[in-house]
């Protein structure tokens, strides 16, 4: 007597318990948050502007995402970077631990280690050469800075152009030298802008600096939301 061979379809899979199907939900869940927080610690962050010191490239209530990438490894909750690969352009728009106070400010490098930085007779000067200014016209309805003096102009920064906005003339700053692993920065709003021009923040060490700004995800002021600075790119 031969014994019936088994189909494929006599073949049942044990079902699988409540407890098992729990255990691999958790376990993916995991996965995620894990991969969610690598990406938000290494890699990218979200930061707001308040305050008028990047206008009119940046305005009040803009949220910027940052690569964190670029120059190193800068963990939550600390001050400086636990390692450093890289060094920001000049140009670049960054964001920084401040060395002044405890907070996080964002600002644009203007010069890198080895450069000469100077204002005298209202202009900006680096390494003897002063940084053009072409007046595009007044500050816009939503500037920080509501004064009728409130002008917005085009300058050049190593082929890099971008607008910076002023309400009345710079004052003089002597000569100052960058040092190694440092860099100068200055706020777009030239004259409402607290940077290196400040002897009290001076240089900022390279190690200081979080990221780089890559563009604006969202914009909200007093007139509602911002449309047109969505997913706007940082020049």
């Amino acid at each position: 007597m031969h014994s019936k061979p088994i189909e494929r379809g006599d073949l049942r899979r044990k079902p699988r318990s409540l407890a098992n199907n729990v255990i691999d939900s958790l376990k993916s869940l995991a996965i995620a948050v894990l991969v969610a927080l690598c990406i938000r610690v290494l890699m990218f962050e979200p930061f707001e502007i308040e305050g008028p010191s990047m206008e009119p490239g940046l305005l009040y209530g803009d949220r910027v995402i940052v690569a964190k990438f670029l120059y190193g490894l800068f963990l939550p909750f600390r001050e400086e970077a636990e390692l450093n690969w890289n060094s920001p352009n000049v140009g670049d728009v960054i964001i920084l631990a401040s060395p002044a106070e405890d907070v996080v400010i964002i600002k644009r490098v203007i010069g890198s280690a080895g450069d000469r930085i100077e204002v005298r007779d209202e202009k900006m000067y680096r390494n003897g050469k002063a940084l053009p200014l072409r007046q595009v016209g007044p500050c816009q309805t939503g500037y920080g800075q509501s004064d009728a003096m409130c002008r917005v102009f085009e300058t050049e920064l190593d082929e890099k152009k971008f607008l910076v906005s002023m309400a009345g003339p710079m004052s003089d700053m002597p000569e100052v030298l960058v040092p190694p692993d440092h860099v100068f920065v200055v706020g777009d709003h030239r004259d409402m802008s607290n940077d290196s021009r400040n002897p009290d923040l001076g240089p900022i060490p390279v190690k200081r600096i979080k990221g780089r700004g890559l563009a604006v995800y969202w914009s909200r002021g007093r007139e509602g939301i911002r449309w047109s600075r969505l997913f706007s790119k940082l020049n």
